[in-house]
């Protein structure tokens, strides 16, 4: 089920402009949330974190937020899913005809939501964790496009997941400029050392996860020391356990990392810290978003 400002549509019929500005220069921004029991978990931080990102871009969002939260409420409806993944899209619009950086030449933004059932994952990537490497792609520099802005323009995370595949990785972790760890291509990454989380710092130039901070509170809640730092590649080498985060993902361990020449730097298994947190983060899951 896809909605197209406001028009409910099948994916066959939805359809945007070429000259829609998400499409032709990756102008928009998104969010990517997941429902339990039918309800979208953690929405009200999306939503402020969607409205933040447009907001770096200069970026309005068409007819706020309360009246997109209405409209993901009536897809989700429509589609009827038992669960479901949502993607809310937010672009700058265009006028027929114009192919112009300048952003003046855009009209009013478009506003896109596809609701998709979600996609199960493999109970094994959980009692077994995941590969991850660490690539030569660096992060983007804040300076040039900030991390913390969640946009349309995704080549950096693209190439970064690109090179992790050729190394038979299921997900990179990409380093800034100055070698330490930023994040992968669409998760937070978290180690744990002598029972404490660290993870690195935003100061390193990385997105906010919502499931990041959400499990950061979690971890408070639970006694769990954590430390936002800077981390590079020997932190992850001397690490008791390694856990990505992400909507999706939710907390997901990792198995083994190799460096960007394909030479495996780490093997584990998945920690107890990790085990328990993601325990607690599925029950309140089901808590937060209720029937």
């Amino acid at each position: 089920m896809v909605n197209i400002d406001g028009r409910l549509l099948t994916s066959e019929e939805a359809t945007v402009s070429v000259f829609d500005r998400g499409f032709l220069f990756g102008d928009s921004v998104y969010e990517t949330i997941r429902t339990y029991r039918r309800r979208p978990f953690l929405l009200d931080r999306h939503l402020t974190r969607l409205a933040r990102s447009a907001a770096g871009l200069y970026l309005p969002v068409p007819r706020g937020l309360d009246a997109l939260e209405n409209e993901i409420t009536r897809t989700l409806d429509a589609a009827g899913n038992e669960e479901s993944y949502l993607r809310v899209v937010v672009t700058r619009g265009h006028r027929e005809g114009f192919v112009d950086l300048d952003e003046g030449t855009a009209e009013d933004g478009t506003v896109v939501l596809i609701v998709r059932p979600i996609a199960p994952i493999s109970p094994s990537t959980y009692t077994d964790g995941v590969d991850v490497a660490v690539v030569g792609v660096l992060r983007t520099e804040r300076r040039s496009l900030d991390p913390k802005i969640k946009s349309g323009n995704y080549l950096n995370n693209i190439l970064g997941l690109r090179e992790a595949k050729r190394l038979g990785c299921f997900e990179c972790l990409m380093p800034n400029r100055e070698g330490d760890l930023t994040e992968g291509s669409t998760s937070n990454v978290f180690l744990v050392k002598d029972g404490a989380l660290r993870t690195p710092g935003m100061e390193s130039g990385l997105l906010d996860g919502i499931t990041r901070g959400f499990v950061l509170e979690l971890a408070a809640e639970s006694g769990v020391v954590v430390r936002e730092e800077r981390l590079t590649l020997d932190d992850l080498e001397d690490a008791d356990g390694i856990f990505l985060t992400s909507s999706l993902k939710e907390i997901m361990p990792v198995r083994l990392v190799r460096n960007a020449g394909g030479e495996v730097v780490w093997e584990g298994a998945p920690d107890p810290v990790a085990i328990d947190l993601r325990a607690r983060y599925l029950a309140r899951a089901t808590v937060e978003a209720p029937a």
